[in-house]
């Protein structure tokens, strides 16, 4: 049982960390039964300030086109409730594998 809420995820390169590659297989996973996620928003940058900044081309490809990602959130529990779950952009993967039975998603 739980809550989590107001969570922002991000997958990608930043200038100020040389843009490293980095990788991430799943943003956020929920294993316990009965949690309600208010406002969950996980993102593979899609733009970044190392090669694809939307000041200068976005149809050029940057570090966070290299990152990782396969998926944005994993439900297993039971009874899940989410209220606003952005996922975007996932490489690789499916953005939302939801295998906890009796689950509700509202604005997704």
């Amino acid at each position: 049982r739980g809550v989590m809420s107001d969570v922002f995820s991000r997958i990608g390169s930043f200038r100020y960390r040389d843009c490293q590659v980095v990788r991430a297989d799943t943003m956020v996973e929920i294993n316990s039964d009965h949690v309600v996620l208010d406002n969950i928003w996980l993102w593979h940058a899609d733009h970044d300030d190392c090669g694809t900044d939307p000041g200068i081309a976005l149809d050029q490809p940057g570090k966070s086109d290299e990152c990782v990602s396969k998926h944005a959130l994993v439900v297993n529990g039971r009874r899940t409730i989410s209220y606003g779950l952005f996922a975007e952009h996932i490489i690789g993967g499916d953005m939302v594998t939801w295998r906890g039975d009796q689950g509700e998603a509202y604005f997704f």
